[in-house]
């Protein structure tokens, strides 16, 4: 009866103990949270302006007082426990031009994660929000500009993935930033974007986090289900054997940049239900432009993360009521449970490619006027590869539609699929199922 009594209790135990199934990457999702992203958008909000010409002298106000608080968070970043996080100032002076009058010193202030993989020291994942705000006028460093929104959820963001990944184990480093000057020119991003590509860093895929805490818009429209990603289609410094390629595939759509936006939306959805990351097909929203363009501009693959809707009446504007219109950017209007949502998708994404192997090179398409496809390829060299992925999606679609997975080597046969229905990438695949980046054809034969 003893025994008996004793695999009755194990028989119990055993039920109220259920078995987790969660994977290490839905556990780093799970772990943000929205309280602290509120936390961080009112401490930046409650400096009044963050204008990047503003005071840098008060404790309390203006650009300085929250770079100082910027760093510290930075400090205590590196101290969790179990954190593998280096902070890092990036200062620079602001040569007088156009939004700059006169010489000014401007810092970057952020966190790395570095890479462990020591074959893939150069390899590098980048995100920023930028903590400088503006009001109506561009020039005006003195009034009230909370940047509540723009772009301090941004920044939020930014150090929330800091907080969260903090031990994460990635293969590739990650660099969290707070970007200066994103609204006098994109100043601070084109200086870190310059400074890494001068240190040989081969940026894999830059994120500007940017409006990424409003889900009103005017009247009672409201959008919390979606976000919009912005990529370049051609590349910024495309060359002439580039733009050859381009136009003898028809890859206005197969740029870096875009599909650095495919596999965020790819592997960023899976870890927010209910929220859809819209892949537009512009550098940006027409005739504006963010600190993702700076690092297009130093030929990096780089993508901009905003919510859908926009309320200019929130955006650049000294807050005030006129005849009971509410302007300004205030933390009234940041929503942290949205800004919580995609913050989750940039972890998933970003955990998957910077833990992923190294990727395929040199693939080369041929098979033309015959009725098969045919892939080569370069193939990587990392013994993590478990697999290789081959995407394809119709010539008339924007994200792929199908991957076929075969056994690591070099070439693959895609009988009666031709090639001229379909575009091609090729990525591989660990076995845990973190993935490179997608490569599309680099020649044609």
């Amino acid at each position: 009866m003893r025994v008996l009594a004793l695999l009755l209790l194990t028989v119990s135990l055993t039920a109220q103990t259920p078995v987790s199934t969660e994977t290490p990457v839905q556990a780093l999702a799970r772990k943000v949270e929205s309280s602290r992203l509120r936390r961080t958008v009112e401490r930046l909000a409650g400096f009044g302006t963050r204008h990047s010409l503003s005071d840098t002298t008060s404790e309390s106000r203006g650009v300085g007082a929250a770079r100082r608080w910027l760093a510290a968070e930075a400090r205590s970043l590196a101290a969790l426990p179990g954190s593998r996080l280096v902070p890092f100032e990036d200062r620079f002076t602001a040569e007088p031009g156009p939004r700059v009058p006169k010489p000014t010193e401007m810092v970057n202030v952020g966190v790395v994660l570095p890479g462990l993989d020591p074959t893939r020291a150069k390899d590098c994942l980048v995100v920023c929000g930028h903590y400088d705000s503006r009001a109506n006028d561009v020039m005006d460093a003195a009034s009230d500009a909370p940047g509540a929104n723009d772009d301090g959820s941004g920044v939020a963001l930014a150090l929330e993935m800091a907080y969260v990944m903090a031990s994460d184990r990635t293969a590739v480093s990650i660099y969290f930033v707070a970007t200066i000057a994103e609204e006098q020119g994109l100043l601070g991003a084109a200086h870190l974007a310059r400074r890494l590509k001068d240190e040989g860093m081969n940026v894999l895929g830059m994120v500007a986090a940017d409006c990424v805490g409003n889900v009103a818009g005017y009247g009672t429209a409201r959008e919390a289900g979606s976000a919009r990603l912005f990529s370049e289609g051609v590349p910024s410094q495309e060359t002439d054997a580039q733009k050859r390629l381009r136009e003898a595939l028809g890859g206005e759509n197969d740029s870096p940049s875009r599909e650095l936006a495919r596999y965020l939306k790819r592997f960023g959805e899976r870890y927010q239900e209910g929220l859809e990351l819209v892949l537009m097909l512009r550098r940006d929203r027409v005739g504006r432009g963010g600190d993702h363009l700076a690092f297009n501009r130093e030929g990096f693959p780089a993508a901009r993360l905003s919510e859908t809707l926009e309320n200019y009446d929130r955006q650049h504007q000294v807050p005030r009521v006129v005849n009971g219109r509410t302007y300004g950017d205030s933390t009234a209007w940041f929503d942290p449970g949205y800004c919580a949502k995609l913050t989750r998708t940039l972890v998933g994404a970003f955990h998957h490619l910077a833990t992923a192997p190294e990727p395929v090179r040199n693939v080369v398409l041929s098979g033309a006027a015959t009725p098969d496809a045919v892939l080569t390829w370069t193939p990587s060299t990392d013994p993590r590869v478990a697999a290789i992925v081959v995407y394809r999606r119709r010539a008339d679609a924007v994200a792929w539609q199908q991957d076929l997975v075969f056994a690591p080597g070099d070439r693959v046969v895609l009988p009666g699929a031709g090639t001229d229905n379909y575009f091609y990438g090729v990525a591989t695949r660990d076995r845990e199922g973190n993935e490179s980046l997608a490569v599309p054809p680099t020649r044609i034969q």
